[in-house]
């Protein structure tokens, strides 16, 4: 039950930081930040666009996923966002053979769609959306997971 760093991900704007609960102070460093995706099977009418609204898609099928939750997606976009299947793990191949197979849409980092066989990633045009990838960590005395840490965080913002 404990440690001394955490990594946290999720979709965010580009300006806030992700929503956490309350679990007391805990410093936050982004550490990696990309546009996300709609993922949608390669043959889906919208697959060639550059470009989507989220709330252009409320009333799409939707899974249901921890990596992109549909509540959050009501959260960005207003009501709608149904999910079509839900999968309760965490695999981020599993959710993009889910996509492929037509099960419905998600939203994915887009290196995570790039590639992908049956798959398109079109991007998300309004709200701006991104997909980070913050540190936690409470005082940390000197030592590996403090220079860790400091390494981590300058990763974002230094040369690169």
């Amino acid at each position: 039950g404990q440690a001394e760093l955490g990594l946290a991900d999720g979709i965010a704007a580009p300006s806030d930081p992700l929503r956490m609960p309350d679990v007391g102070p805990l410093m936050r460093a982004g550490v990696g930040e990309e546009p996300l995706v709609v993922a949608l099977p390669a043959g889906h009418p919208l697959a060639g666009r550059p470009g989507l609204r989220l709330a252009d898609l409320v009333d799409a099928r939707w899974l249901q996923t921890p990596l992109c939750p549909v509540e959050r997606l009501r959260e960005l976009a207003g009501d709608g966002f149904r999910p079509a299947l839900t999968y309760t793990g965490q695999d981020v191949r599993a959710v993009v053979n889910l996509v492929a197979a037509g099960h419905g849409l998600t939203l994915l980092p887009a290196s995570a769609a790039a590639g992908v066989p049956g798959l398109s990633g079109v991007a998300v045009l309004a709200p701006r959306l991104v997909h980070r990838v913050e540190l936690l960590h409470g005082t940390l005395p000197p030592g590996p997971a403090a220079e860790l840490a400091a390494e981590l965080a300058a990763g974002l913002s230094g040369p690169g």
